[in-house]
């Protein structure tokens, strides 16, 4: 991937390291494919509402793991895709599990409430569940099959078709 295409979101975040995760737009995402058998990392989070998230309890359903925070812009943008896909694919499994990357646990729960989230948030102040999964960028979103191997990753935002096309290969039995 050209490392011209990442952009720091320096107006509402910043980081005086360089250590900010990157803001990719949906112009400019890209697929990834796991190899066959690649297991996800342990993924052990405190949630939003102080409950616990543990992507190992999921194992058996298809899983989207999006790595998300509300001071990125196309991050805001996917969040109603992401809802409605839940709303449309809950029958046939799907889970959809976000990861608060470095940013406000109270800026987030109000922003989930005002855009009706349902699904668990874990909170990764100091992005270490984002570095276990080898995430450079923000919104990064990871498919997990039922066997809690990683079929794909978009590192971007997601489109419709981009997410169904992802979707498609963990939700098939």
């Amino acid at each position: 991937m050209p490392v011209g295409a990442w952009a720091f979101d320096r107006a509402r975040h910043d980081d005086a390291d360089g250590a900010a995760p990157a803001v990719l737009g949906a112009d400019a995402a890209t697929v990834q494919s796991y190899p066959p058998g690649t297991a996800a990392p342990p993924l052990r989070l405190a949630t939003l509402d102080r409950g616990r998230l543990d992507l190992a309890a999921y194992r058996g359903r298809p899983v989207l793991l999006n790595f998300w925070a509300t001071w990125c812009g196309p991050c805001v943008r996917e969040f109603p895709l992401l809802r409605r896909t839940l709303d449309q694919r809950r029958s046939e499994g799907l889970v959809v599990l976000g990861v608060l990357v470095n940013d406000s646990p109270g800026n987030a729960r109000r922003f989930v409430r005002e855009h009706a989230g349902t699904w668990p948030v874990g909170v990764d102040q100091g992005a270490k569940a984002a570095a276990a999964f080898k995430a450079i960028g923000l919104p990064e979103t990871v498919f997990v099959r039922r066997d809690g191997t990683m079929a794909s990753r978009v590192l971007g935002e997601l489109t419709q078709d981009r997410l169904d096309a992802q979707l498609a290969p963990i939700i098939a039995r």
